[in-house]
C-alpha cells in the first residue's frame, strides 16, 4: 500500500529535539522532531525555515509521546539500513 504524503501544518508545534543516529553504513543522520497535533514531523532546517521530510500518526488513545517518538526512530534506522518498503509508520516525501 502507497501511503500518501501531504504537508503538515506545524503553527503550534513543540520543538522536541533532533533524533541522530548512524546507519549500518557508518553514515549518520540526524532529523529534527517537532509534535504537531497528532502528528510526530521530522525533517531538517536551512535557511528558509523547516523542511519537512515526513511523519508518523500518534495513536493518541494507546501509546505516549516516548513511544512514538522509539517507533520513529525504529522506522527511520529501517529505511536508511533496507530500504523504504520496510518501513511500517512513517510517511515520507521524495526529499528522503
Amino acid at each position: 500500500m502507497t501511503k500518501q504524503w501531504t504537508v503538515s501544518d506545524i503553527t503550534n508545534c513543540r520543538h522536541l529535539g533532533t533524533l541522530e543516529f548512524k546507519d549500518e553504513a557508518g553514515q549518520f543522520h540526524d532529523f529534527e522532531v517537532v509534535r504537531a497535533g497528532d502528528r510526530l514531523v521530522f525533517g531538517g532546517a536551512c535557511n528558509v525555515g523547516f523542511l519537512e521530510s515526513g511523519y508518523l500518526v500518534i495513536d493518541v488513545d494507546c501509546e505516549t509521546e516516548d513511544e512514538a517518538l522509539s517507533e520513529l526512530l525504529a522506522d527511520l534506522e529501517t529505511y536508511y539500513n533496507d530500504g523504504p518498503q520496510f518501513v511500517s509508520r512513517i510517511v515520507c516525501n521524495e526529499r528522503m
